[in-house]
């Protein structure tokens, strides 16, 4: 089947799907960069998956996904025990691409590393790094709040401890949507600590609908709404470093720029204490602290720059030596950290970082350092 048979021939779902993944990647405060994933099952074989490394906004009905062969891919994952594999990211690793299938002339793209839990849920699958949700998933008292912030909803959940992204995460949900179903019926609302919020369900409104009730629950929890989160925006910044090849980019964010210039914080709040697994893939390496000065004394004096984003603490200002896309993801990143850490302290609670363990999985996947490689492009 060629792509435009493929494409022509499931035109419907995949438009939806398209809508959907649109739809969440239009707004940073559900994902920045690169992160979160979605799913459409075209029909009783068949799933569309975001690609590894693209942005969910970049999804179109011929673009930016890869195609599973999910009955086969749910085939490992079902009845099996995670115990009984010698390495398992590998073998789910494995499993997944032998599901992959692929269309002449539709581009061969690798599949979301979390291709196995979309081949267990339903027809849509939504999942998201939102900055309410992830609120309760980086607080201490995540499942505490959980249970508090869904009663009023009327829809059953499971929360889901740390655990690294792939295919151990895959054999956790499914344990926890089991263990929480409530007279038979699976909870469509799935919260993953340190990680983020997966909606599934019939189509893909349902899923957005979901998600929008999820993550206002939990705004409203916290006393914040969707006003509470900036408008983010990068401008070139070539005369920082006297090029005009628009690789050089500065933060025009009013909100983030005070946040910096008031909120306390260390570089290793940004690049080391992660709460989630994207902060490593998108911080880690890739920020620096200016302890004096700005950016104008910066571009005056004309040193090289000191990372892909350097951070001036007395006027808050950021300053990215990087491509466009780049220096939007890291800015989304950088003020979804501090968005995080001043709502949950404002409320009394406790921030909850990812273990040691947990970054060293992260910091060393082949999987994230390749959808790491793309993101940059």
């Amino acid at each position: 089947m060629s792509s435009f048979e493929f494409v022509t021939h499931h035109a419907a779902s995949l438009e939806e799907f398209s809508r959907m993944s649109q739809v969440a990647g239009s707004r940073s405060d559900y994902v920045q960069g690169g992160g979160g994933n979605t799913s459409c099952k075209l029909d009783d074989t068949l799933m569309a998956i975001k690609a590894s490394g693209f942005q969910l906004g970049q999804i179109e009905p011929g673009n930016a996904y890869a195609v599973i062969d999910y009955p086969a891919l749910r085939g490992f994952y079902q009845g099996q025990d995670p115990a009984q594999f010698a390495d398992i990211e590998k073998e789910g690793s494995a499993a997944a691409k032998e599901a992959t299938r692929t269309f002449d002339g539709l581009p061969v793209l690798r599949p979301s590393v979390e291709a196995g839990f979309h081949a267990l849920l339903d027809t849509f699958v939504l999942h998201t790094h939102p900055v309410y949700g992830n609120l309760l998933t980086c607080a201490a008292e995540g499942p505490q709040i959980a249970a508090e912030v869904m009663a009023p909803t009327g829809e059953t959940f499971a929360f889901v401890p740390y655990i690294n992204p792939g295919a151990q995460l895959t054999f956790a949900i499914q344990a926890a949507r089991q263990a929480a179903a409530k007279d038979g019926v699976l909870p469509n609302v799935i919260f993953l600590q340190n990680h983020g919020v997966i909606v599934t369900g019939p189509t893909a409104q349902f899923c957005l609908d979901l998600h929008d009730l999820v993550n206002a629950a939990i705004a409203a929890y916290f006393g914040v709404s969707t006003a509470d989160w900036p408008d983010l925006e990068i401008v070139p910044a070539s005369f920082c470093v006297g090029d005009d090849t628009n690789t050089a980019y500065r933060s025009n964010s009013h909100w983030l720029q005070n946040e910096l210039k008031t909120q306390a914080w260390t570089l290793e709040d940004f690049t080391g204490k992660a709460l989630y697994p994207d902060q490593l893939v998108f911080l880690a390496g890739q920020v620096a602290a200016a302890e004096t000065g700005s950016l104008e004394n910066f571009a005056v004096s004309g040193p090289a720059a000191l990372a892909k984003a350097t951070i001036f603490r007395q006027s808050g200002e950021v300053l990215y030596t990087c491509s466009a896309n780049e220096a939007q993801t890291i800015e989304e990143t950088l003020a979804a950290v501090l968005f995080i850490h001043r709502v949950v302290r404002a409320r009394g609670l406790t921030v909850s970082p990812m273990s040691e363990a947990g970054k060293s999985f992260i910091a060393n996947w082949e999987s994230e350092a390749y959808r790491k490689s793309i993101a940059a492009k």
